[in-house]
């Protein structure tokens, strides 16, 4: 093999590793990005509607509100010095309001505080619930 055709090679192998690697977003948010399970909500909701697994979802600048077996609604998100702004434009009807406060959320909008973040546990709290989330 000639020194022109390894050469080649090599720079063809840098640009693909240049290409593959610069593709991806990174999380914007540290370790809130991704999907987190409820644990628990205190105080609980009067009415429970939704009986299966409540999850958060957090990305980039957008909330996802699902379940075991579906979503809920989408949501923005701002998440800035600990504190966590969530806002539901399309929870609009009386049975979405019922099931956001299953997942702690008591009006919309609606402000949290980050009382604990790391990689595996999150902690929102506000003067209506507390939140208790581990990372799925």
């Amino acid at each position: 093999m000639s020194t022109k055709h390894i050469l080649i090679k090599l720079i063809f192998t840098f640009v693909s590793f240049l290409t593959l690697t610069t593709c991806q977003k990174a999380p914007i948010n540290g370790n809130l990005d991704g999907q987190w399970q409820i644990v628990s909500v205190y105080p609980e909701a009067h009415e429970i509607i939704i009986k299966e697994r409540l999850y958060y979802c957090f990305y980039m600048h957008v909330c996802m509100l699902t379940y075991y077996d579906g979503v809920l609604t989408t949501g923005n998100m701002l998440f800035e010095n600990n504190k966590l702004f969530l806002d539901f434009p399309h929870a609009n009807g009386y049975d979405t309001i019922k099931k956001l406060k299953q997942y702690g959320i008591y009006s919309n909008p609606t402000i949290f505080n980050i009382e604990h973040l790391d990689k595996n546990n999150l902690i929102l709290q506000n003067d209506f619930a507390t939140i208790t989330l581990r990372k799925f």
